[in-house]
This record gives structure tokens, sequence and C-alpha cells, in this order.
């Protein structure tokens, strides 16, 4: 097993149109190669490194290697600080937005 969780896309990662390949990374389908060699689409890529599990390093859903990446140099402990922290801001603002509502 990968480690991958159900909400990983799998889907290809250039578009079947090749005007269609952008260099945006803001683009929803600018792709980002790994250091395995296998491509996937930046924000999806995003998203699976900030979310966890973070023990051990992610992974590469293709081929199970160690993903290594330039835009993403964060030890796995420093991931999930970072995530954890967003997690604690995201519940505080619930409770105030709870708290106001009445």
């Amino acid at each position: 097993s990968s480690g991958i969780n159900a909400e990983w896309p799998l889907r290809p990662g250039f578009p079947l149109d090749p005007e269609d390949v952008t260099q945006d990374i803001r683009g929803p389908v600018y792709v980002e190669y790994v250091y395995c060699s296998h491509v996937f689409h930046h924000k999806c890529l995003d998203r699976y490194m900030k979310s966890p599990p973070f023990k051990g390093g992610k992974k590469c859903p293709i081929c199970g290697k160690r993903i290594y990446h330039e835009k993403w140099k964060a030890t796995p402990e420093l991931a999930e600080q970072r995530w954890a922290y967003q997690q604690a801001k995201r519940r505080e603002l619930d409770e105030v937005t709870d708290f106001m509502d009445f």
C-alpha cells in the first residue's frame, strides 16, 4: 500500500490537447515532475504533500518511492506541525463563528 487515501486523484497529468498545456503554476492543469520521474497536477500534489500521514515522508502513489521536490522540502515533522497549526486555526475560527451565530 502506498499510504494514499481514496481522494488521491489519479488522472492523466497532461491534457489531451497540447494547446491546453500551461506554464502558469496557478492553472488547473499545471504539472510537476517529482524525483522518481512521475508527473502530477500541482494542486493535487500540493494538497497531498500538506496532508497526513507524514511519518517517513510522502511516497509516490505510483512507484512508492519517497517524493523529493524543490517546492516541498519540509521534513515530515515540520509538515505535520504546519498541518496541525492549520487545523487548530480552522477549529478556532469555527468556534468563533458558532459563538457569533448564537
